[in-house]
């Protein structure tokens, strides 16, 4: 018979499966299970990144609030039992929602946030050299959007310096376009050139999982529109819009939609950007319609678990 941790373990590795294949309603609940079950247990260190598993899983929903609790949630549960080297976590995951608002400048704060908790007190919690890196391309790719270019070139040099020395390159495909976006806005569009095959070499890598490199893609679409590589910039999106159709991703077909218009808008093709937009809004409705349809089955689920422990007399 399986023992507690055990059990504990398998909901909290699948719910990390299934956020990772974007079941996240799914993955939502086994984690939940897991941060349950880590409570009864005391076991604080997967207490916490059950947490922080339930924190990025609403932020991928777009819930901005319940992400924002569950890091309110850990900062409180960190600081009540004298936890050191953990908040970098939820710092992060702020961080990354900011950047995908447009929020740079409230990226680099929360971005700051979690290099100093990590250099302060890193070595006092379990983590690895991965927290670090995530940490480095996050202000890297912050600075970038802020014109602020020897910052953004001294953190990627660090994130290249962490991934060449302890022999990571689930990044990869991050660093090099960061690269080129970076060389770009220097001027040096011969970089960009130079560096096309190793680029294009990435993207269709059967490693890569496109839902975890949207925002490097659409960062690689802007440096091809910029340099005017509009064709190159149409086959990315092209990439992406493939892969949203594979996995019935919803989301990603809507942010395929807007990368489209912002091609189409850039190169002058007006019938295909008008193509694109009427796409969009189509996009838009139907994940609308989706959105909508889970909250009504959540909403009518909260109602009947709420009605099934009320006591008889006062229904």
């Amino acid at each position: 018979m399986a023992s507690t941790e055990q059990i504990a373990l398998e909901y909290y590795n699948k719910g990390l499966e299934l956020v990772q294949a974007n079941s996240l309603e799914l993955g939502i609940d086994n984690l939940n299970m897991a941060r349950s079950i880590y409570e009864e247990i005391g076991d604080k260190t997967h207490y916490i990144l059950s947490l922080r598993g339930l924190a990025i899983a609403y932020g991928i929903m777009g819930y901005d609030s319940k992400m924002l609790y569950k890091c309110l949630s850990a900062f409180d549960y960190i600081d009540k039992n004298g936890i050191k080297g953990a908040k970098h976590f939820f710092y992060t995951t702020i961080c990354n929602r900011y950047m995908l608002l447009g929020d740079y400048d409230g990226a680099i704060s929360y971005g700051k946030m979690a290099l100093q908790d990590l250099e302060e007190y890193g070595t006092e919690f379990d983590n690895s050299p991965h927290a670090y890196l995530v940490v480095f391309l996050n202000l890297a790719y912050s600075y970038l959007h802020t014109h602020r270019y020897s910052d953004a070139e001294a953190y990627l040099k660090r994130a290249t310096e962490i991934s060449q020395k302890n022999d990571m390159h689930h990044h990869d495909l991050s660093l090099s376009v960061l690269y080129a976006n970076l060389h770009y806005h220097m001027g040096d569009n011969q970089y960009v050139y130079d560096h096309i095959d190793e680029l294009v070499t990435f993207i269709k890598s059967s490693k890569i999982t496109v839902q975890d490199y949207v925002e490097d893609l659409k960062l690689l679409i802007e440096t091809f529109c910029g340099m005017g590589e509009f064709k190159r910039a149409e086959a990315v999106v092209l990439s992406m819009d493939s892969s949203a159709t594979i996995s019935n991703d919803i989301h990603m077909k809507l942010q395929a939609s807007k990368l489209y218009m912002l091609v189409y808008s850039k190169s002058g093709e007006t019938e295909k950007y008008h193509e694109a937009c009427v796409r969009f809004a189509e996009d838009t409705i139907e994940v609308s319609n989706t959105e909508a349809a889970r909250h009504l089955i959540e909403m009518d689920t909260e109602i009947a678990l709420s009605i099934a422990d009320t006591p008889g007399e006062l229904i």
